[in-house]
């Protein structure tokens, strides 16, 4: 039994690790589309820049090695507890978040990211900057992202609340903390598209 529970704890430390790669990654893919603010020069200057450097494929290889590890772990956790017997070792699923509530979110997370990551790919840097003026003159593409961003919100919300518990803080003011980041992240990124819509 505690085998199986230290096993538990270090893939659940190793799943978190692999989604504060994720949360890093968000800090700096919100700087790099806040350069959009400062005109076409600047934005396609930065992009340009960047998938010409050695640091884009180490990053492409990295974001997706992580965000595989950490879908495979949370759905190896969850078969594992819908397998295990008797009350004692079987974790009740939070009753605040419905099952299918939080597996709906998290695939939607992950379709955003294929569709966005699949936009970003195919699109030459130079013309970044237009092609996404374009992306969002369409409402279909404002219906993806919204969606996107109000799963992504949600998913690192109870991620955050979850790490800063972890470092000591108290439950109400790490919920808090955490509404207080993703917030400010979000607006950061829906800045874009308002932005295009009312320039």
């Amino acid at each position: 039994m505690n085998s199986n529970r230290n096993h538990t704890v270090r893939l659940k430390k190793m799943m978190a690790i692999a989604g504060l790669f994720w949360f890093l990654y968000l800090i700096f893919h919100l700087f790099s589309v806040l350069t959009f603010h400062s005109g076409e020069a600047a934005f396609s200057s930065f992009y340009v820049w960047l998938n010409s450097s050695l640091l884009y494929p180490i990053l492409l290889a990295l974001l997706a090695l992580t965000i595989v590890f950490h879908v495979v772990i949370a759905i190896t956790r969850q078969l594992s507890n819908n397998e295990s017997f008797g009350e004692g070792y079987k974790k009740p699923y939070p009753k605040a978040v419905p099952r299918v509530v939080a597996w709906s979110g998290a695939s939607i997370i992950l379709i955003f990211i294929v569709i966005h990551s699949v936009q970003m790919l195919t699109i030459d840097p130079v013309d970044l900057y237009s092609e996404l003026q374009s992306i969002f003159q369409k409402p279909l593409m404002w219906a993806v992202y919204g969606l996107g961003m109000v799963a992504i919100s949600t998913h690192l919300h109870h991620g955050l609340t979850n790490v800063l518990q972890t470092l000591g803080i108290t439950s109400k003011q790490c919920k808090g903390l955490a509404l207080i980041i993703v917030l400010v992240i979000m607006v950061g990124f829906v800045s874009i598209p308002f932005g295009i819509l009312y320039a």
